[in-house]
């Protein structure tokens, strides 16, 4: 029966309203990164790497009155991501399956 509860528990999370606010908020801070290199990189006549656009998120998360750790959590993965890409993790994971 443990089981049983196990699986309605998790079917309550993805029930809860807070649950989706906070994946929604993770999202919006994965694609905050984005949003600030189209401002500044068109605007400046540097090239910077695109893991900094996600750590620049996860310290503006700082100033945040709610939410401060989902956001962040978005900057970092945004930042991660974008490492992963620069050193074909990405790409090599992606040719373990096959």
């Amino acid at each position: 029966m443990a089981a049983t509860s196990d699986a309605m528990d998790a079917l309550d999370e993805l029930a809860d309203p807070e649950f989706w606010s906070q994946a929604g908020v993770v999202f919006g801070g994965f694609m905050a990164p984005t949003v600030v290199r189209n401002l500044v990189e068109p605007n400046t006549t540097y090239d910077i790497p695109d893991e900094l656009y996600g750590g620049a998120v996860v310290v503006g998360a700082q100033y945040s009155p709610a939410y401060k750790r989902e956001i962040m959590l978005g900057g970092g993965l945004y930042a991660v991501d974008k490492a992963a890409e620069r050193w074909n993790i990405k790409q090599h994971i992606s040719e373990a399956g096959n």
